[in-house]
């Protein structure tokens, strides 16, 4: 496959060791078990299997070997002659996104090189997706122990970061200095492992790219950051088992990994049963969000956190008639649709679509915000917290990149997930065109990213530009890409007072 790690001075990368056991027979859809172990010298210089899920569409040659022996990561660290000094860096451990159905940690866009030259260990790692990482089923419940099931991916995540807390300081890292880091549904786990007691110690910073939102405890379902009840989880399970032909557990765990994700991504697959996301099943999801906020469950860690400009319903080819704008409003607000209209008026269908931009973006921010704020005083947490809003679009595609191959700056502009070729700063790795432009933005975000690693501060030098950590009293964002410094959660004051009174009026406790 392609993705082979950046070579950096510096820099040496260990791939494809196992942190647990396979997960296949008796260990689908249980706990992550320890691994074997071996003697003698291992080899650790290919990117091990990813766990079972559908490629249907990716290049051959960006897909790596799959199988339920998938629990393993890579580490890439400043090179060993400086760890025999005694070095002890910062630890950086990335948890890919892709809809809790799909993806692995071996891409380019998350090689890790560029961070580790700049004095961080850097970690990513596969973790069980889909139908493997999520089912809950009453059955399921029944065995694990705890009366819940579900989130086994999310159990995978810990079972790494206590490999890690084990053995990092081999590698020069730091145990106590591990911030866990994630983007789409790896933020909704970094989400859950801020409330879960399972991963407590085990990290203390936190890093959520395009996971946050304000109205978090509506049932979203499986839509990242979202999750099921566990009552709702087991139904969608035990309709799973129906459509497998299976009469029960055993029988699901006779199928093989192939025939599972064949069937759940068949073209004419209903949609009960073969949609699997979060749990709060009790135990990794103890509590709602919301109920975690209140009761100040949350750990208090530093946290930087943010979304890209172009993810929430807005883009820069947007057509919208504005009957259709119009009707949005009225559906969306009710009561407060005239109000809204007269915050963000269109007489032309491309005022329209101009004004549900704007509209998306100032609620992208003023959600973040209201999180950060509602993380501060709900949860009584005195660590700061780094709210940003990315605006730059990457020029062209990427056809090196199975997350979003066909992104294009022309029409995607600021898309979900185009942070991260800067965040890790591994440009050199992928194959857009990229500017001179592009390598200072992704010198600066990787900066920031190395200096809150090191510190819970993403401020570091003074070639930086200043990044103030949220105030309550202040609703501003900072801008990351096309300009940085800080900007308004909303672009008036009115806005931002009629988009609060929405958001708040949306989060429902479950």
């Amino acid at each position: 496959m392609t993705g082979a790690a950046a070579a950096v001075a510096g820099v040496t990368v260990y791939k494809g060791i196992p942190y647990a056991a396979s997960t296949a027979g008796e260990n689908r859809w249980r706990a992550p078990q320890p691994p074997p172990s071996w003697s003698g010298v291992r080899a650790a210089d290919t990117w091990g299997p990813a766990c079972p899920q559908p490629v249907t569409g990716l290049n051959p040659d960006q897909v790596p070997p799959l199988g339920e022996d998938c629990l393993n990561l890579n580490i890439w660290t400043p090179r060993a002659s400086s760890n025999s000094q005694g070095a002890s860096h910062p630890v950086f451990v990335w948890i890919y996104g892709g809809r809790n159905t799909a993806m692995w940690s071996g891409q380019p866009v998350y090689d890790g090189a560029v961070l580790a030259s700049k004095g961080t260990v850097v970690v990513t790692f596969n973790h069980r997706v889909g139908a493997f990482g999520n089912l809950a089923h009453p059955e399921l419940s029944a065995e694990s122990g705890h009366g819940g099931s579900g989130n086994w991916g999310v159990q995978d995540t810990v079972a790494a970061l206590k490999w890690i807390r084990r053995n990092i300081a081999a590698f020069g890292g730091d145990p106590d200095r591990v911030t866990l880091a994630g983007w789409s549904h790896g933020s909704s786990f970094v989400n859950i492992l801020m409330i879960s007691k399972l991963a407590r110690g085990l990290y203390q910073r936190a890093l959520l790219s395009s996971g946050v939102q304000y109205t978090k405890d509506p049932a979203l379902g499986h839509v990242a950051g979202g999750y099921d009840e566990l009552t709702t989880a087991e139904a969608n399970g035990t309709a799973f088992a129906r459509y497998m032909g299976a009469s029960g557990l055993a029988d699901l765990r006779a199928l093989t990994a192939d025939e599972i994700v064949a069937k759940v991504s068949a073209p004419d697959a209903p949609a009960a049963g073969t949609d699997f996301g979060n749990v709060l099943d009790g135990y990794v999801l103890p509590m709602s969000y919301t109920a975690a906020m209140t009761s100040r469950a949350e750990t208090d860690v530093p946290v930087l956190t943010g979304n890209s400009k172009d993810e929430n319903g807005a883009s820069p080819t947007l057509t919208m008639t504005v009957a259709a704008y119009e009707a949005y409003a009225q559906t969306e607000f009710g009561d407060g649709a005239a109000k809204f209209l007269s915050l963000y008026p269109a007489t032309t269908d491309a005022e329209a679509a101009a004004q549900y931009n704007a509209y998306a973006r100032d609620e992208e921010r003023v959600s973040t915000f209201l999180w950060g704020t509602q993380f501060r005083n709900t949860a009584g947490n005195r660590s700061a917290i780094y709210n940003y809003w990315w605006t730059h679009a990457p020029p062209g595609s990427d056809t090196s990149n199975p997350i979003m191959p066909s992104q294009d700056a022309a029409t995607a502009g600021a898309y979900h997930g185009s942070d991260l070729y800067y965040l890790f700063g591994g440009l050199p790795g992928t194959d857009r065109p990229w500017t001179a432009e592009d390598y200072v933005l992704a010198d600066r975000l990787s900066s920031y990213v190395a200096n809150f690693a090191a510190t819970g501060n993403p401020n570091g030098s003074s070639a930086l530009p200043s990044w103030a950590a949220l105030r309550t009293s202040r609703p501003v964002s900072m801008e990351l890409g096309a300009a940085f410094g800080a900007v308004p959660a909303a672009d008036s004051e009115a806005k931002y007072a009629f988009l609060k009174g929405y958001l708040e009026g949306q989060t429902t406790e479950y």
